[in-house]
């Protein structure tokens, strides 16, 4: 009895550790895949709308993510994550102090002209992320970077012109060139190291550009006088431009004139050439009829309005006279006086 109990409190305490080691190995288990799964799931990251995300495996650029929503990597230390944000626009703000009252005067950042001024200049760049690689890890303070070298460019093309193109006459310029120029610069640091641009720059615009504080008075009366010059060359432009137009239409009515005046002669010319053809056709059948006639028409255009008479010079006594009258005259109602 005493062998077959200790056998039995044998085997049940057998049974009891092996039950204790398999439910310690269950939830061993259960915490190492717990572990595991925790571990994995670390590489779950969400992309939200205009982001992309730079994957590094132990230091390294794998790919570039750009599909939304939730996407997944091997864990850290395997692999990395950083979201950048590559469609939204930035905006870097130049020479105005955040906060500033609109109507105070503000003092922007002072640049010399190449004329050895002084102008105040207030801009702000516009740009987004094009790389998100090289804006993560190409430069070590990117923005710091970006802001310096949009400084820099600004600076050197206000410095290549006069107060009055940078004031008045070149502010599109200015930005058109200083935009140029800040390109190029952040694409030569990258292309040194064989990265792509990590900026996009949309735009550089002016804000305020104006002389210092201490002289701007004297500044915008001198800005009013080249309006004022402005506008009289404009005045003197438009009445250059109207008298031209005005000699213009002159010189071709003229010219017009000139050829109706032309061709009214010609066509006179021509009737008198055909009419002297008649007159000699009729001389040359009567001579002396004609001759005569020809005498007493002459005497009518040379004495016009008085009444001519025809008298027969070797007459034995007075002959009535005969008036000589033009059917012209006679068509416009002249007064026929009475022979004698």
């Amino acid at each position: 009895m005493t062998k077959n109990g200790g056998n039995e409190a044998s085997n049940r305490e057998k049974i009891r550790r092996g039950a204790a080691k398999t439910l310690t190995n269950f939830v061993l288990g259960l915490l190492a895949l717990g572990v595991i799964l925790g571990w994995l799931s670390s590489g779950l990251y969400k992309l939200e709308l205009g982001e992309e995300a730079v994957i590094l495996r132990l230091g390294k650029n794998l790919r570039i993510e750009s599909r939304e929503g939730w996407n997944w990597h091997w864990p850290e230390p395997l692999e990395y994550d950083r979201a950048v944000n590559t469609q939204g626009q930035r905006t870097e703000v130049f020479g105005i102090r955040q906060g500033e009252a609109e109507d105070d005067e503000r003092e922007g950042l002072l640049m010399q002209t190449a004329d050895k001024n002084i102008v105040s200049v207030s801009f702000e760049l516009q740009y987004t992320v094009d790389d998100p690689y090289s804006f993560e890890y190409g430069m070590v303070e990117p923005s710091l970077i970006l802001f310096q070298a949009a400084q820099s460019a600004v600076r050197k093309v206000v410095g290549g012109m006069t107060v009055d193109e940078v004031l008045i006459k070149r502010k599109h310029d200015v930005e058109v060139l200083s935009q140029a120029l800040l390109v190029e610069t952040l694409n030569g640091y990258f292309e040194a190291e064989g990265d792509a641009p990590a900026f996009r720059v949309e735009r550089i615009n002016l804000q305020e550009v104006n002389p210092p504080a201490s002289v701007r008075a004297a500044f915008s009366e001198v800005a009013a006088a080249q309006q004022d010059e402005e506008r009289f060359i404009n005045q003197a432009r438009g009445q250059k431009a109207e008298i031209l137009e005005r000699s213009r239409a002159e010189a071709t009515e003229m010219r017009e004139s000139s050829e109706a005046y032309k061709e009214a002669k010609v066509l006179e010319s021509r009737g008198e050439s055909e009419r002297f053809e008649l007159l000699l056709a009729e001389y040359r059948r009567a001579p002396e009829v004609t001759r005569q006639r020809l005498y007493m028409e002459t005497m009518e255009q040379v004495l016009p309005g008085i009444e001519k008479f025809v008298v027969e010079g070797d007459a034995a006594r007075i002959l009535p006279f005969i008036p000589i009258r033009s059917r012209r005259m006679a068509g416009q109602g002249m007064p026929e006086k009475s022979k004698r």
